[in-house]
This record gives structure tokens, sequence and C-alpha cells, in this order.
């Protein structure tokens, strides 16, 4: 019983362009992650949990570059696998031996769609579930004080009228030269210096244990200032734990159905409407890409070729047209954003490649490189190829031996 329906030949280049599109896709995915989630290891390391909370960032990145890596992955792998089976004369002995067009082009529409149901789900409520959850972890590890306190040198206000520096953090965890200003009081402001301290957590309460320090106190109101020395005190840090912290989610940060039902109070819905519609066309949108590099690819390498019937123009021809598009699809989105008479365009660009690449298979189209562009090229190779003889090192290694 053949996989998906498809016959001996069909699961053969299923299965080339299946491996050569995961290949692609963990080599595409990889690289952007790396800038991606990297962006915030300042962060995880600030928490000092930085392995699992590391792990657990990338997890959550991953959904949302896969869907918008996927479909190019898709038209890379298509096509190289494509121009593989001609440079092969795998398809010059399938067309020869009486094989249908079909036994190339099913197993290739059959993975796109695949590849299309999968980044829909992506799109709709995976990534941007994903991606709430990492917004709500990076804002809750940035507004809690501990993660601010770990990270030594500098002043940084974590509350108004609240100011902490932390000259050095030693390797066994303790601080060292320890400076807090509260002036939160109009009428009485109040300083601590202490030498060392530790960050102590019991019961989900926070306390900066200050060691051996002074404490100055001034009142503003008398213009009276006290100075009180002390062995080892105690800061609450409780109030500024991250718990109860609000989180205004994204466009992109919503499921699709969160997005068809909004939250009236949510300031991106009730200032950026456009982003908001834009967001939720792009989502019906940008999986049709994936039907477009389809039959793109099947268009351009689909056929039996060889070398002198410009086999490398169609690829190079694919995946610059493919490119073409989806680039015209971002730039689309990006004035859709600004301007929601432009959301009919984001149909416009997938659905009109859809279209030609399909008028243009079914009237049997050959592209072909130009005339021009051939002869300009073969200028170009005669050209570079006699520079290259006129260097002393080359010149002499392409003499034959005596």
């Amino acid at each position: 019983m053949s996989v998906f329906g498809l016959p001996l030949l069909e699961r053969y280049v299923f299965r080339r362009v299946l491996t050569l599109l995961l290949l692609v896709l963990g080599a595409l995915v990889a690289t952007l992650w790396m800038t991606q989630v990297l962006r915030e290891l300042d962060v995880v390391t600030a928490k000092g949990q930085a392995i699992w909370m590391f792990i657990l960032m990338t997890i959550l990145a991953l959904p949302a570059l896969i869907q918008v890596i996927a479909p190019i992955a898709f038209l890379i792998a298509a096509t190289v696998t494509l121009n593989g089976l001609n440079a092969d004369s795998e398809l010059p002995v399938m067309a020869a031996s009486g094989a249908s067009s079909r036994v190339v082009a099913r197993p290739v529409l059959v993975l796109a769609v695949i590849v299309f149901a999968l980044t829909t789900l992506l799109h709709h409520y995976v990534a941007p579930g994903s991606l709430s959850g990492l917004r709500t972890l990076i804002n809750h590890v940035r507004a809690d004080l501990i993660a601010t306190l770990v990270k030594d040198g500098g002043f940084r206000t974590v509350d108004k009228g609240l100011t902490l520096h932390i000259r050095e953090k030693a390797p066994d965890g303790s601080f060292r030269n320890i400076f807090v200003s509260d002036s939160r009081d109009a009428e009485e402001s109040t300083q601590y210096i202490a030498q060392s301290g530790v960050l102590l957590e019991r019961g989900g309460n926070a306390f900066l244990i200050m060691k051996d320090g002074e404490l100055v106190r001034e009142n503003n109101a008398k213009g009276e200032v006290s100075v009180v020395e002390f062995e080892t005190y105690g800061f609450d840090l409780s109030q500024f734990k991250a718990a109860d912290i609000a989180t205004a989610y994204k466009p992109r940060e919503l499921t699709t159905t969160q997005l068809l039902n909004p939250d009236a109070d949510n300031p991106y819905f009730v200032q950026y409407r456009s982003r908001w519609d834009a967001e939720l066309h792009d989502r019906l949108t940008a999986p049709l890409y994936t039907i477009a590099f389809a039959l793109i690819a099947l268009l351009f390498c689909g056929r039996a070729r060889t070398n002198r019937q410009d086999r490398g123009y169609a690829m190079v021809m694919a995946v610059v047209t493919g490119f073409v598009l989806r680039g015209a699809g971002f730039a689309v989105l990006a004035a859709a954003t600004n301007n929601r008479s432009l959301i009919p365009l984001l149909y416009a660009v997938p659905l009109g490649g859809i279209l030609l690449a399909w008028l243009a298979l079914r009237q049997g189209y050959r592209w072909r490189i130009p005339a021009r562009l051939g002869l300009f090229l073969d200028r170009l190779a005669a050209g570079a190829g006699r520079a290259l003889a006129r260097i002393p090192i080359l010149s002499r290694l392409q003499r034959p031996a005596t």
C-alpha cells in the first residue's frame, strides 16, 4: 500500500523533497534562532537560571520562526531536488519511459499541501500561543527586582524614587558595595550604604540582607539628617515581585480566536486597528505562498532538461521568482499595517502568483535564457578566461608538463 496514495516513483520524489526540506528548514531556523533568542540571553543569565530558562525561551521562539521559514525552505528544497533529478538524468529517463508529468508534480503538490496545513496551524494558534508565553516570561524576568539586582554595575531605577547600585557580584552569589536610595516618601528620604549583602528568598518573599553599613535618613520637612550604623539590615523586596504585572499582548501574540474576539482594553486594538486587521489577514494569506512556490518550482524545474537547455538558469529563476513574490508579500504587509485599504493586496500577491504559475504550467511554457543574456555570459566567461591566462602563476599551471 503506497503512502498518501502515491506509487513507487512518486514516493521516491516525495521522499527526496521531504528529506531536503527538513535539512534546509533546520539550517535556516537554527541561523535565525541565534539572532532572535540570543538578544534575550542577558535576561536569562540575569535571572540566575540560565540553562532551563534558555531552553524554555528557545522552545517558545521556534514556532514563530518555523512559520515564516517553512514555505521558503520548501521552495529551496523543491527546486534543488527537481534540479538534482535532472542532473542525475532521472527526469529524462522518466520522460523517455513514457511517465506522465504527474509523477513529479503530484508528490511536490502533496508535500506542499502538508506544509500549507502545518503552517496554517502555526500561524493561527501555535506560534501566537508560544509568543505570548515568551512575552510573559521575559516581562516577568525583567520586571522582577531580583533579575535587576544580580546585574552588577550601574544605577538602576526599580521604582519611582527607588534606585539601587551594586558594584560587584561575588562568585558565591553575594554582593559587594551596595547603595540603595529610597525617596518614595515625599517627607523623608533614606539611603543605605553597605559593604556586602545577600539576596534571601523565603516563602514567596524576597529580602536584601545588607551587612556592615550605614543608614542615612533625611527629614525633608525639618531639614534634619540622621546617620545610623548597622551590622545587618533587611530591605523588603517582596512588593517588587513580578507576579501582578499585567501584559498588553501584541496582535502577533494572540491566537486567531482572540483576534476575532478582541479585548476592548488592549491598547493595540484601540490605537492600532490597522495592525490588528493586517495581522489577521496575513495569517489567512501567508500559508498560500507554499502552494505558489510548489507551482513555481514545477514551472521552472519540473520538466526534463539538459545543460544546453539552461537547467541552471531555470533553477536560479525559480528561486529568484519565489523570493521576489514573498518579498512583495512582506512589503504589502508592512504597508497594510498603516493603511487598512491595502489589505486586499495581501490576497492578491499569493493568489496572483498561484494563478500565473498554474496558467503557465497548463500552457506548457518553457523558460529559456534570453539570447542576449546568453551571449553576454559567454563573452564574460571568455574575458575571464583570458584575464586568468595572463596571471603568471596560473599560466604556468596550465602548461603541459614536459
